[in-house]
């Protein structure tokens, strides 16, 4: 019985650690994402130091261990990195680029050791980061009408250049020449960041049992940030989850929402979502190029030579041509694994990625894995990987997974739904 005690205790030790440790990577991905390494002129942000490290040292006091399987495929991943970075003709190869790779990429080789009753407290607690995001992202939008956009945007006007991450933009007014500017939750690069990371919030309430008050929230913090973004994300994972655990209350939130909208539009500047619905037509608009662009790239740069087809231009060429076409370019994590890495990088990096990441409870992978895959160029970007790995990787199945329950099922707590698996998207437990 003593030994029974002991093994609970340590389970229960080893379950507290992984959450404490989801808890503050997702802290330091949310609040920290604009800060830069000083020194280094904005180009290597501050996560990127802090995501490898916090996981040495979790590795290092037995909270993670390594997922054998997926280290292996994740070495060959940086060896065809290699291999195509010594044979690509292009100038504009970057070792750094494939530094930055190797050492963001890293972390997704591990898994808790024990992750057992930790889902649940972190989906709930990105559902409360979430929430407290959004206030922050409302008052920031409101206060630039009282105060002024130099102090609602206080973080992109005062932040020292030195430590400001580069590239973003992270004031966009609401339309051309507006006054306005959208809100990027103060702490997010871009309002798409902030778009995007509220969506997956909101997946989270979902999953756990959807709170009213928390979803209002969401969807003002939502509207704030004036992004399509995060919205594409919901649009598909909503209608599935309305088929499969729809409920009656949440269809009348649903509609009571969308009645205000439509009262409320033009005061709320709606038109800055619907017009941009016809930009999927349009060459030289953002959704174009976001969504569809990279299908032409490809086909123009990397399918009409049988080298780069098979090991693709080399690692931070995928921007090289952009300001030769003649249309708005941009570059997804999908678009840029096989611009850089061809069809060989390709394949091996979807079988480290199915590895590490499709094995980890089902509940969020739809939402974290499409935002990943395909609403930005997150390949590198150590904040969006530091999400996938506290939101997803680190809790999937371990060693001892056959003796762990399910954690892909929220369990209910008193809310509108009975018990429920979650979406079984972007491959099966």
């Amino acid at each position: 019985m003593a030994e029974i005690s002991l093994t609970g205790t340590t389970a229960l030790r080893n379950a507290q650690s992984a959450f404490v440790l989801c808890a503050i990577t997702l802290l330091s991905a949310v609040f920290l994402q604009k800060i830069a390494l000083p020194g280094t002129g904005g180009i290597c942000p501050l996560n990127l130091l802090i995501f490898p490290a916090v996981t040495t040292a979790a590795f290092l006091a037995g909270v993670l261990e390594i997922n054998t399987i997926a280290f292996i495929w994740y070495a060959l991943f940086a060896l065809v990195g290699t291999l195509s970075a010594a044979l690509s003709s292009s100038p504009h190869v970057s070792v750094l680029s494939l530094g930055f790779l190797v050492v963001t990429q890293f972390p997704l080789v591990f898994r808790c050791v024990q992750s057992n009753n930790s889902y649940q407290r972190v989906v709930n607690f990105l559902s409360t980061v979430g929430c407290i995001s959004a206030l922050i992202g409302f008052t920031q939008f409101m206060s630039q009408f009282a105060v002024g956009v130099d102090v609602a945007f206080f973080l992109d006007k005062h932040l020292p250049a030195n430590v400001t991450v580069t590239g973003y933009n992270a004031l966009i007014p609401l339309y051309w020449s507006s006054p306005v500017y959208k809100s990027n939750g103060v702490f997010f690069l871009e309002p798409s960041f902030f778009s995007q990371f509220l969506a997956i919030a909101v997946v989270a309430e979902l999953l756990l049992r959807p709170r009213a008050l928390r979803l209002l929230v969401l969807a003002a913090g939502l509207v704030c940030s004036y992004s399509g973004t995060g919205l594409t994300m919901l649009a598909l994972f909503l209608p599935v989850y309305f088929l499969r655990h729809g409920h009656s209350r949440l269809f009348f939130f649903a509609a009571l929402i969308s009645v205000v909208l439509i009262l409320f539009g033009d005061v709320l500047r709606l038109d800055a979502f619907t017009r941009r619905l016809s930009e999927f037509s349009d060459v030289q608009s953002s959704g174009w190029a976001r969504f569809l662009s990279m299908f032409t790239v490809l086909q123009r740069v990397v399918f009409s030579n049988d080298l780069t087809f098979f090991l693709g231009r080399g690692p931070g060429t995928v921007q090289e041509q952009f300001r030769l076409f003649s249309f708005n370019a941009f570059d997804p994590t999908w678009g840029k694994v096989i611009y850089e890495y061809g069809l060989l990088g390709s394949l091996v990096y979807l079988r480290f990625f199915y590895l590490a990441f499709c094995n980890g409870p089902r509940g969020l992978r739809f939402a974290v894995g499409y935002t990943y895959l395909f609403l930005g160029g997150y390949l590198l970007n150590a904040s969006v990987l530091m999400q996938l790995a506290a939101l997803v990787v680190w809790l999937g199945k371990t060693s001892g997974a056959a003796e762990r329950p399910d954690d892909g099922a929220i369990e209910r707590r008193g809310g509108l739904f009975a018990t429920y698996p979650a979406m079984p998207v972007l491959g099966t437990r």
